[in-house]
């Protein structure tokens, strides 16, 4: 039996010659030809950042799958080498690692290369002496773009191939000059990665607060949703290039085939954990933050679609992130951050400004009376109808403690009623009183836009109103 340990050729199959019955007058003992492709592959690493650890899995898996591989890695040596993800490199057996800077040919190894992989270059200063170098002496070449570089779009979030790209991102730029250039090129756009040896916080920036029992603060509703991917997921996809022609010239994204709510997050680490997710809200337009300052994500809809992956080039993803966040969470713990002390201070200034006291307990924008329910008390309450599902999912344990005490039946043996059918809240406020509790600071703008006016009576009423 033949054993195929690389990916095969340019269809993506393995070609059997002779493996029908013999013909009469044959001999019996056909002869079976299998043929296998085995590329050469060169991998531009970046130094940093977020996509270092993607280009140490893709080599872990074009290995297994039977190329060779070499990776000329951005940066010093002496510097990064004892530091995740470069630290792993001695486990790529096999592999051939140089350093060197990646926008000068001398640093160039000689290969010959089948496949480039540029997963550094973010701007055509840098890419355009690699794409020149290699124009004609590799039959595939690679670029490692960014999902950043879509436009964003309020009406239909999700990112899905050919749709409008920044004409300022430098990503772009790099795009267009493959294309200008005739390369054999194929474009990945990734988004937020997870996953073993990274060297920038993904998840890990919730875990910081929640297992510290600190409060996570997140802008506007948190609904909003995102991907999270394996890198493992992630470097599969890319592997799938060599010897692929229908990836040849296309653009595809980089990314889980599920998405998670910003909220989804925090809850779902906590829940791992076993603590209770603070989630503060807050309006990220009103506290004067940098870009990028006080959340690790973008603060809109942030998603793009995987079908086309699957589609052209047959992937399919191994991982969840739900299914992923209880060993997540063990390695955080393992990692020794705990015993750190991380500077919080734009938390601080941002729970300051929503008027978060440190005593509360609950996810809400500000303070608000009473424990938080458990997430045995959430299950309590489904069960006996006094809160609907879609509630469980959007509204913070506090919020769904005062939906479920205005809900349940009064002392004196009231019939119960469902979600659906609440009895009547406190009286509703009229926007005299809103404008009035916004002056007074018992309410933020978020809350104002966000909630009903009976919430906000019942949150101004808690506050001093």
């Amino acid at each position: 039996m033949a054993t195929l340990s690389a990916r095969t050729a340019y269809s993506g199959r393995t070609s059997l010659q002779g493996s029908r019955p013999a013909a009469r007058g044959v001999a019996a003992s056909r002869r079976v030809q299998v043929l296998v492709r085995a590329d050469s592959a060169l991998i531009v690493n970046t130094k940093g950042g977020g996509h270092a650890f993607l280009g140490l899995h893709l080599a872990k898996k074009l290995l297994a799958d039977g190329h060779s591989v070499t990776i000329l890695n951005d940066g010093d040596q002496g510097k990064l080498s004892a530091k995740a993800p470069f630290s792993q490199y001695a486990s790529l057996r096999g592999a051939q690692v140089v350093w060197g800077d990646p926008t000068n040919p001398a640093y160039y190894p000689e290969g010959p290369f089948d496949v480039v992989y540029d997963n550094n270059g973010k701007d055509l200063d840098t890419c355009q002496p690699l794409i020149d170098h290699f124009k004609g002496r590799c039959k595939h070449y690679v670029y490692v773009s960014s999902a950043g570089a879509y436009s964003p779009n309020d009406i239909e979030p999700m990112h899905v191939e050919g749709d409008k790209r920044k004409s300022s991102a430098g990503h772009v730029a790099v795009e267009k000059y493959l294309e200008e250039k005739w390369m054999p090129y194929t474009v990945f756009q990734p988004q937020y990665i997870y996953g073993p040896y990274t060297a920038k916080d993904c998840e890990q920036w919730f875990m910081e607060r929640i297992l510290r029992d600190r409060p996570v603060p997140i802008p506007g509703p948190g609904v909003q949703l995102t991907n999270l991917s394996h890198v493992e997921d992630l470097a599969d996809m890319l592997a799938r290039v060599p010897g692929n022609y229908g990836a040849v010239r296309e653009h595809f994204n980089l990314v889980s085939d599920r998405c998670i709510t910003l909220d989804g997050i925090a809850k779902a680490i906590a829940a791992a954990a076993g603590k209770e997710a603070k989630i503060v809200h807050y309006d990220p337009a009103q506290m004067g933050l940098k870009k990028g300052e006080g959340f690790p994500f973008r603060t809109g809809h942030f998603f793009a679609s995987a079908d086309k992956a699957k589609r052209v080039l047959g992937w399919q993803p191994k991982h969840n992130f739900l299914k992923d966040v209880d060993q997540l969470v063990r390695d955080f713990k393992a990692s020794g951050r705990l015993d750190k002390q991380p500077d919080f201070s734009v938390d601080d200034r941002i729970l300051a400004a929503v008027g978060y006291k440190a005593t509360t307990v609950g996810a809400s924008s500000s303070s608000a009376a009473g424990p938080a329910v458990s997430n045995a008390g959430v299950a309590s309450l489904l069960s006996s109808g006094l809160i609907t599902r879609q509630e469980a999912a959007t509204f913070s344990q506090q919020q769904l403690e005062f939906l479920a005490r205005k809900r349940s039946p009064s002392p004196g043996g009231a019939t119960p009623r469902s979600a659906a059918a609440a009895p009547a809240a406190p009286a509703a406020a009229t926007s005299g009183d809103v404008r009035q509790w916004l002056s007074r600071g018992l309410i933020t703008q978020q809350e104002a836009a966000t909630f009903s006016q009976e919430q906000l009576a019942f949150l101004a009423r808690k506050r001093g109103a």
